[in-house]
């Protein structure tokens, strides 16, 4: 709880901070809280409690020393050079990693936060995005907005009258969703579709109705899940969205990796990330999901052992090996079967991660391997090598720089299920 409480406070006002609109005034706990972070309702409360009237007088003190702090730093020098590259990069984000490391490097390697380079996201995104046009003939993509009825088997409520409700075809997840980089690239991709129409006015219905709706992120951290918040409701409001009720970012305070049936140890501050618990499970019992994307941390995940749901569905990658150990224990391997799972219920879609290629040729990857190939009806793996671990060089005999600071290799995945 100490831990939450404090990293969400640190870099939810640096996140603040570095907003355009706090950049032109005195920053204040205040006007952090405020407009900033209207677009998220569950957010607004928290900061309203965190760095608003109702803060603690017993911690203020340390908070206007933050604020304070964060008032004396150049930002103009700080921020040079944002934005020259790719206008799109987004400093709160970039900055996490860097945070974290300073904050709790421990955290940061066992939950694999490193930052993703915008030009992955893009070959990702897009890739998804030519699949749903290409594949399953849906010419607008990503921005699909069309609908289906409900087929899943789920009984009513006691007493309630059985009814049929439609859901949309191209529900997005991002599994582990960080501070939200692959959901923003998903929103800016949608955008430019939707206001190449010319109708600039049925953005923000379209939005309310069509995108929100099923976009959808999961997240462990309470830092990251604070950020990507308030970077996802900053990019709508900038696009011309005007947030209303019910709208809300669907963004969600969970671990990914507990089943449909398993609830989080929820930390004892308020109701609502329950309520985000409720959603996920709610959206895991639904079989809608149709395309799966992100980077998932890719080494052991955490020091405890993984639940019994998730343990139970790596038994599909395990079965008819006698090795004595088997190195199925990094985290990138349990969010693949988690993507598959969801694309089995599904029937048809996308699995789209940017992963460690340690399971393209490792031995103990064979049934792995084998399961996806029965699966998926195609598979395209753009390996990026840069191993140190097996010191791999470039054509021209230099070293294979890693796309992340880490030390084995990675590649992209994009695995396609048609029906």
């Amino acid at each position: 709880f100490a831990d939450m409480y404090a990293q969400t406070l640190c870099y939810g006002l640096f996140a603040a901070r570095c907003s355009p609109n706090a950049r032109l005034v005195r920053f204040t706990r205040e006007n952090a809280a405020l407009g900033l972070l209207a677009a998220d309702p569950l957010l607004r409360r928290l900061f309203g409690h965190l760095a608003g009237p109702d803060l603690d007088g017993r911690i203020a003190w340390a908070v206007d020393a933050l604020i304070e702090l964060l008032n004396r730093v150049d930002l103009a020098m700080l921020l040079r050079g944002f934005g020259k590259r790719d206008r799109r990069e987004d400093p709160a984000v970039h900055f996490y990693e860097a945070f974290l490391s300073e904050y709790d490097p421990h955290t940061r390697a066992v939950r694999g936060v490193y930052y993703t380079p915008e030009p992955i996201v893009q070959h990702i995104v897009r890739s998804v995005d030519y699949v749903l046009k290409s594949r399953f003939g849906l010419p607008q993509g990503l921005a699909d907005a069309s609908t289906s009825l409900d087929r899943s088997r789920r009984a009513p409520a006691a007493g309630a009258a059985e009814s049929e409700r439609t859901l949309h075809k191209v529900l997005v997840l991002d599994p582990a969703a960080g501070t939200g980089t692959f959901l923003s690239a998903v929103i800016r991709l949608i955008h430019a579709r939707v206001a190449a129409g010319g109708d600039s006015g049925a953005w923000s219905d379209y939005v309310s109705n069509h995108l929100l709706p099923r976009v959808f992120g999961f997240e462990l951290l309470m830092a990251p899940y604070a950020v990507a918040h308030m970077k996802l409701g900053l990019q709508l409001i900038d696009t011309g969205h005007d947030f209303r009720s019910p709208d809300r970012i669907r963004v969600l305070l969970t671990n990914a990796l507990e089943g449909p049936h398993e609830l989080a140890e929820l930390p004892p501050f308020s109701g609502w990330p329950a309520e985000d618990a409720d959603a996920a499970g709610e959206l895991d019992r639904a079989p809608s999901i149709m395309v799966v994307l992100g980077n998932p941390p890719y080494s052991i995940f955490g020091q405890t052992p993984p639940g019994p749901w998730i343990r139970g569905l790596l038994d599909d990658y395990k079965t008819g090996l006698n090795e004595r150990k088997l190195n199925l224990d990094d985290a990138f391997i349990k969010f693949i079967r988690l993507g598959q799972w969801h694309i089995e219920r599904r029937g048809a879609g996308v699995l789209a991660f940017v992963v460690s290629n340690t399971f393209l040729d490792g031995i103990t990857h064979r049934r792995m391997r084998e399961s996806l190939l029965d699966f998926f009806t195609e598979i395209f793996v753009l390996d990026l090598h840069g191993s140190s671990k097996k010191n791999e060089r470039t054509p021209g005999d230099e070293k294979d720089e890693n796309v992340f600071d880490i030390q084995q290799g990675v590649a992209i995945v994009i695995m396609i299920k048609a029906r």
